[in-house]
């Protein structure tokens, strides 16, 4: 494919990639709703949990790139990406017919990154440095 080994870093940034644009992708279908039983809140759970995965995989994908910054300043920086990408999302969502902008997704969104990053980093999801090098 291209000469370019598929390690498990560009495994990892393309499960991103293409998890980012599969957000992308169901955003923009109008009058799009929730499979299951209707219940408060469960837009909100949808966002959170969806969004959590993101935060696993841009721990995951991009991490490795960012953690010589230290544990604090990545988190940080993947928190932006993440909270950008949702912020992106509900923008796109107020040109769909049938969808709409909610500054409440928005902080599901946010809380769903920052307990992904926060569980990635609690388990060490992703390469590990040990020994001078980095492993997978």
């Amino acid at each position: 494919m291209l000469g370019v080994p598929l390690t498990m870093t560009r495994l990892k940034t393309l499960l991103l990639i293409l998890y980012v644009l599969t957000i992308f992708f169901l955003s923009s279908r109008p009058y799009l709703s929730t499979p299951g039983p209707d219940f408060r809140s469960k837009d909100k759970i949808v966002h959170c949990g969806e969004y959590l995965v993101l935060g696993l995989l841009l721990f995951g994908g991009i991490g490795t790139s960012v953690r010589r910054a230290g544990p604090a300043l990545s988190f940080l920086f993947l928190l932006a990406v993440g909270v950008s990408v949702g912020a992106l999302d509900e923008m796109l969502q107020s040109y769909i017919p049938g969808r709409v902008t909610d500054i409440y997704d928005w902080f599901s969104d946010a809380l769903g990154v920052a307990l992904g990053l926060s569980l990635a980093m609690l388990v060490g999801f992703g390469s590990r440095v040990r020994g001078g090098r980095e492993t997978s």
